[in-house]
This record gives C-alpha cells, sequence and structure tokens, in this order.
C-alpha cells in the first residue's frame, strides 16, 4: 500500500467525524472504551502517515498526543462516575500512554498513569500487560517510585514463567540503567515486532492504512527509547521501525 495526500485527507475526516461524537456527552458510556481504542489507533496512523508523506515530525507528534489525549478524555469521564469495571479501563491497554510518550509530552503521560486503574483485572486484561503497563507509569512519574518497581517486575517474572519477553528484559535493563542489557533487549523487541508483522501477514491480516502504517513505524519503540534517555542510556540515532525523523 502506497500512502498518500488523499490517505491523509480520508483518515483525517473520518477521525473528525467519529471524535465529534466521542466528545458528545451523551454518547453511551458502554461504548466509549471501544471507540476510544479506535479514535488512539486512527490517530497513530494518522500521525505516521503525515512522517512518512510529509516528513512532518510536528504532525507526528500532534497526532499521538491526540491519541493520548483521547485515552485521557475516556479514563476522566469513567472517573468522574464513579465506574472501575469497564473492559476497556484496565490498565493494560497502554498504546495510547505510549503515544504520549513518544511524543515526549510526558506530562499527559502522567496523568493517563495517574487516572488509570491500579489493580489487575482478570478477564479484562492479561497479567503481562498489566505489569508492562504498571512500570511504564512508574517510569514516567516525576520521581520514580524505585521501591515498587521490582515487585512488578518480579510478577511479571512469574507470569512469563522463563519465557523469552523483550518487554520484561527492557523493563529491568530500564530500572538498572544497564546499557548493555537495554541494547540486547530493545534489538529483541525489534526482532519481536518484525515476527509479530510476518505472522499477520501470513494469517491474511487486512492492508489498511491503520494497519499498514502502523508495521512501517513502532511507536512502542519510539516511546521506550525515550524513557531509555531519560534513564541515562545511550541510543543509536536509527533503528529499524524507529526513524531519526520521529525522534526530533
Amino acid at each position: 500500500m502506497q500512502f498518500s495526500e488523499e490517505t491523509a485527507e480520508v483518515l483525517a475526516w473520518e477521525l473528525a467525524v467519529w471524535y465529534q461524537g466521542f466528545l458528545n456527552p451523551d454518547y453511551p458510556i458502554e461504548e466509549l472504551g471501544s471507540l476510544s481504542l479506535e479514535l488512539s489507533a486512527s490517530f497513530r496512523a494518522l500521525a505516521i502517515i503525515f512522517l512518512l508523506i510529509r516528513g512532518d515530525s510536528k504532525l507526528f507528534y500532534q497526532n499521538l498526543i491526540r491519541s493520548g489525549e483521547t485515552r485521557e478524555t475516556y479514563l476522566q469521564r469513567l472517573k468522574h462516575q464513579g465506574i472501575d469495571q469497564d473492559h476497556h479501563q484496565a490498565s493494560g491497554r497502554y498504546d495510547p500512554l505510549l503515544d504520549a510518550v513518544a511524543a515526549g509530552d510526558f506530562a499527559l503521560a502522567r496523568h493517563i498513569a495517574n487516572i488509570s486503574l491500579t489493580e489487575w483485572h482478570p478477564g479484562h486484561e492479561y497479567e503481562d500487560d498489566y505489569c508492562y503497563a504498571q512500570i511504564l507509569h512508574r517510569f514516567v512519574a516525576e520521581q520514580l517510585p524505585k521501591e515498587e518497581i521490582p515487585p512488578l517486575l518480579s510478577r511479571f517474572e512469574a507470569y512469563v514463567e522463563g519465557n523469552p519477553s523483550a518487554r520484561l528484559a527492557l523493563c529491568w535493563a530500564l530500572a538498572q540503567q544497564n546499557q548493555d542489557s537495554f541494547d540486547e533487549a530493545f534489538d529483541d523487541l525489534l526482532n519481536e515486532q518484525e515476527d509479530r508483522i510476518a505472522a499477520a501477514k501470513a494469517r491474511g491480516q487486512m492492508d489498511d492504512p491503520i494497519i499498514v502504517s502502523q508495521r512501517l513505524v513502532f511507536v512502542e519503540g519510539l516511546a521506550i527509547l525515550r524513557l531509555a534517555e531519560m534513564r541515562g542510556l545511550k541510543t543509536q540515532n536509527e533503528y529499524r521501525y524507529c526513524p531519526s525523523l520521529a525522534r526530533v
């Protein structure tokens, strides 16, 4: 699939229509979570498409921030109504948080973390996703609560039962500020992403703009690179799926 200005315009128009519905206070609360995640995925795709067709880092960041703000709005509405059992409310839905981090908007990332659920919700999220999200919440905090991270890492480790996990290895490397471990784990994360893309293609996943764009630019990887730099680790200028243009 080749992206064009027309691709961006169509996606932007569809986003504008659905986003107005999302902001309507009368939109059904039970449907808000799924719509918020769809909107975040679309904002992320639009960000990537603008980066690829225009080389526009500013529009890339703006749309990633819109993704994060969509998650923020959803969580705030649930909090205001005293809801804590909505399926998509689980903290393991961390992609919009990573969008905010990749865009460098740590104030937004912190607010998302602060209004997110803190307990694991079985049936709504996998336990490793919960652990990963909670560790990310600690890494974006203004003051790193160091004592809270080891128990989450141990819980994450117990869940994977010795199976390889690049995310777990990255969390350990970031917590310990270990450069060699980070370099190895980040390369493993990129390999896992490559494997996921290949597996999705093999099972015939549809090639729509949202899916294709996220095969080309890996926003989670970009977010992890920002966190690594915050932790005083060195990063390369270019990585697979993480172009330097997305790291201005």
